[in-house]
């Protein structure tokens, strides 16, 4: 019996402790901008992505990323582990929820979210054979900002 608890106990604690893993800390959040910076409002499935990463953001649940990543090269989930593994406290998450609460430029491409201080999220129009969605993050660091200067103004 007394076997029995001590492997039910350990195996709470390793349950647990992978649930601290697949989650970073929980931020303070305001709304996502859900427009252009010229004022322009975001398409439906536009908004629908960048409402749904920034909550994932806010509740430093990076496991809720990986449904909007779209990456033609790598499946989402081993993406999503690596930022994990890159950042298990969460912090580029948090700078993830502020950033996509400014309002975004509009290109081309697709849709580039960009505070120099706290870095960069980018979101594919997609093509015919790739789908639209989160593709890009970069965050500032070694005495360096992220350039918000390479993407231009709004062309949406």
């Amino acid at each position: 019996m007394m076997v029995v608890a001590v492997f039910l106990a350990w195996g709470l604690v390793l349950l647990l402790d992978g649930e601290q893993r697949d989650t970073a800390p929980r931020t303070s959040c305001g709304a996502p901008a859900l427009t252009y910076t010229n004022g322009t409002p975001l398409g439906e499935a536009v908004a629908r992505d960048v409402t749904g990463v920034h909550a994932a953001a806010c509740a430093g649940d990076y496991g809720a990323l990986a449904p909007f990543v779209s990456d033609p090269t790598r499946p989402a989930a081993e993406i999503v582990l690596t930022w994990r593994a890159e950042d298990p406290t969460g912090v580029k998450l948090r700078a993830i929820a502020e950033v996509l609460e400014r309002p975004g430029a509009g290109g081309q491409g697709g849709l580039v979210f960009c505070d120099p201080d706290k870095g960069l999220v980018v979101f594919s129009r997609g093509t015919f054979d790739v789908r639209s969605g989160l593709t890009d993050v970069e965050f500032p660091g070694d005495q360096r900002l992220v350039d918000c200067s390479r993407y231009g103004p709004d062309q949406a």
